[in-house]
């Protein structure tokens, strides 16, 4: 069947993790210790070239809550940023190809993170999101099986939406508003605070390789 499906023409990829402390880092944002926590990260990532250039202030946050450390990863068009209540990583055009790339990263952004402050993660979760241009079979054919469009007086609808929602994992088909009759899909999953992202990583991917499934195509 695999054989059977149409490889999917992924456009505009975004991938986002994020992960909230226990407690707010309040200690490690002012003084000599923002500077050891500052100093540790980046020696942490210098293996990805990541220099004093790299990193950048948000100087005009309102509040705490939008206080942020940014470290900029050009090689791999991705950034880890860093907030008092929690940490944000996030890769434009992520491929899996990479992906071994990006799980070295973030792990190490992570651990060297709980490592110098001390602390565990209270969560964690990952979005993934993707525009996919229609293949020989139109989108809206396609969707129109997952929903009563008649029930809904939609037989004439341009497109359908569908979505799903899991206590642990959501997924979201829509309509495009960048590409003419194509789909925009998000994938949502939290984890234990203990999975670490070569496992993250796996399930993500199988999470797509079922969403693409359901539209008739497949990874590369």
């Amino acid at each position: 069947m695999q054989e059977q499906l149409e490889v999917a023409n992924i456009q505009q990829a975004f991938f986002e993790y994020k992960a909230t402390f226990k407690e707010p880092i309040t200690p490690f944002w002012y003084g000599t210790r923002h500077g050891e926590l500052t100093n540790a990260m980046l020696k942490a990532l210098s293996p990805w070239r990541v220099n004093l250039e790299n990193i950048s202030w948000n100087q005009a946050a309102k509040n705490l809550a939008e206080a942020q450390l940014t470290f900029a990863v050009p090689s791999l068009l991705a950034s880890v940023q860093l907030g008092i209540g929690g940490l944000t990583a996030s890769v434009i055009n992520p491929d899996w190809s990479r992906a071994s790339h990006f799980i070295s990263l973030f792990q190490t952004a992570v651990d060297t993170l709980k490592a110098t402050i001390a602390q565990e993660l209270q969560s964690q979760q990952t979005t993934l999101g993707f525009h996919v241009i229609p293949g020989k079979k139109p989108f809206q054919e396609i969707l129109s099986q997952f929903v009563n469009a008649k029930s809904l007086g939609a037989e004439d609808a341009k497109m359908f939406g569908v979505s799903a929602y899991y206590s642990d994992f959501t997924f979201v088909i829509d309509g495009s508003a960048v590409f003419p009759d194509s789909v925009f899909i998000r994938l949502i999953r939290t984890f234990q605070i203990t999975t670490r992202f070569e496992e993250m990583a796996g399930t993500i991917y199988k999470d797509e390789e079922t969403v693409l499934q359901r539209l008739g195509l497949k990874l590369k």
